[in-house]
């Protein structure tokens, strides 16, 4: 089978795209050929020979009305070769895409998830043959189009494994408390922070034992003022020392952050199933979280019913307290529901089938 994959951005190591190189390789083991249109290209090294790639320009410098053109010029000169075309996250490509695979009749497909339902996706929905999704709380738009739900692509064996090459970070024995993720308002990353500042006010001796580290970047250039608020607040209440801020890293040193972590903190008002979390428990850690779409797949004890900085530190204290042998058990349960449903070797097949 040859299909076309629509996507915004190639690229093995950015901060926010770099997951999807493993999505390609996975893809190009079960076709015959695979073909890419991104909007960015960066560093596409590794590929097998039967991916093909053509950027759109962005990283040259190409504006949006360029960029438009080749769109179109690459889709009438690429869907005769394909048996059909899968359009990645942003709707607004499957919606340009649209008439062309009428046309060439081909297959359309959307993956998305994301609990917002804007323009570009009720407009893709006239076009997109099928949906696919992570979970039920993933796809809010209300469609007659078949959704689906197939769970998350993680690469459960790069996580999970152990090697020579994983540098230890925490050299100095702290419980290590880790957030991945966009410094984003919805992120609540600020509630991280004033958990931090409650155990070091009343949980002296806990203080010296705990680490949080933060990484990730900005989400969006407006949110540089929400970043100064945290560093300010971290700074005022001295909590240098407690709380880190890691900054963007790529995906080939954010998972040795991973394995070497104890416990992972997601707070996230995105409703959704939140790609990090699932990474975190293939790699074995511990998950707090508040995202009610995490709730039905984790042991009641790690989940955070209140979410307030207060309650966040009592569990924290309490999750820290857990006698091994529990929190090995616990362990086990996410490892084990990443690599039954969230399994990128599952998923891609899943997904290729649907073109049969």
């Amino acid at each position: 089978m040859k299909l076309l994959i629509v996507t915004r951005k190639i690229d093995r190591n950015d901060e926010r795209a770099g997951f999807f190189f493993d999505w390609v390789l996975e893809f190009a083991k079960n076709l015959d050929k695979l073909i890419i249109i991104c909007q960015e290209l960066g560093d596409a090294s590794g590929l097998p020979s039967n991916v093909e790639i053509h950027s759109l320009g962005k990283e040259r410098g190409k504006g949006r009305f360029s960029q438009l053109i080749t769109y179109y010029l690459l889709l009438i000169t690429l869907l005769p070769r394909v048996d059909g075309v899968f359009s990645h996250m942003m709707p607004v490509y499957a919606m340009m895409a649209g008439p062309w695979c009428k046309i060439y009749r081909k297959k359309l497909i959307q993956w998305y998830t994301h609990k917002k339902v804007n323009l570009m996706l009720r407009l893709a929905n006239f076009w997109v043959d099928e949906f696919v999704t992570a979970s039920a709380e993933s796809f809010q738009l209300k469609t007659k189009k078949k959704v689906n739900i197939f769970g998350h692509g993680i690469n459960f064996n790069k996580f999970k494994t152990q090697n020579s090459n994983v540098k230890t970070i925490n050299q100095n024995s702290k419980f290590t408390i880790l957030s991945v993720g966009r410094i984003s308002p919805v992120k609540n990353i600020d509630l991280m922070v004033k958990a931090a500042e409650h155990i070091k006010l009343g949980e002296p001796e806990l203080r010296e034992k705990i680490l949080f580290q933060i990484i990730g970047g900005l989400g969006l250039p407006e949110q540089a003022s929400y970043m100064k608020d945290l560093e300010k607040e971290v700074q005022e209440k001295s909590l240098d020392g407690l709380v880190d801020f890691l900054g963007p890293l790529p995906p080939k040193k954010l998972i040795s952050y991973y394995q070497n972590c104890d416990l992972f903190l997601n707070f996230s008002d995105t409703g959704s199933l939140d790609k990090a979390v699932l990474e975190a428990m293939a790699a074995g850690d511990l998950i707090l979280t508040s995202n009610e779409a995490f709730k039905n797949m984790m042991p009641a004890e790690l989940f955070l019913q209140e979410k307030t900085a207060v309650t966040a530190a009592e569990k924290i204290k309490e999750i820290f307290l857990t006698p091994t042998e529990h929190k090995e058990e616990w362990r086990r349960v996410l490892q084990k529901e990443v690599s039954e449903n969230h399994n990128l070797e599952n998923l891609i097949p899943k997904i290729i089938r649907l073109y049969e």
